[in-house]
């Protein structure tokens, strides 16, 4: 991934914040909140500096914050077909802290990245109803 020094290194500071923040909370939504950190910090460095690597990273960090968010929303409306995977939270936490010891190294690994970027794919599906039927019938695994 080509992106200037001053760009990752102020990723870098801004997903070690929020990721540690996440880490501090046991409550889901606390975490979210500062999980909308990392997508929010991306769009603005996007402001500044191109890289289709970084909006293929604020994609999937939005749409993965969105899908646990209407998961969770559903749940407190009454809708408890579709649970949350028990695992969820601390995974979270855990790809949260791996993306920010990513930005935080003086070169970005391309497949650290991209693993992570399935692994928060993964996160987001698994609050759909496929997903959530796929993890209790143990295909997917956080």
């Amino acid at each position: 991934m080509r992106l200037a020094d001053s760009d990752r290194k102020r990723l870098a500071s801004e997903f070690r914040f929020a990721a540690d923040k996440m880490a501090d909370s046991t409550d889901l939504l606390d975490q979210l909140f500062f999980f909308s950190a990392f997508y929010g910090e991306v769009a603005r460095v996007l402001n500044l500096s191109w890289s289709a690597e970084l909006a293929l990273l604020h994609l999937v960090l939005n749409t993965v914050h969105q899908q646990i968010n209407a998961r969770v929303i559903s749940l407190v409306s009454g809708d408890r077909v579709v649970g949350i995977a028990k695992e969820l939270p601390s995974t979270l936490n855990r790809v949260a802290s791996e993306l920010a010891n990513l930005f935080e190294a003086k070169e970005i690994d391309e497949a650290q990245f991209h693993s992570l970027l399935t692994k928060m794919s993964e996160l987001g599906f698994v609050t759909t109803g496929n997903g959530y039927y796929l993890y209790t019938k143990g295909l997917i695994k956080l």
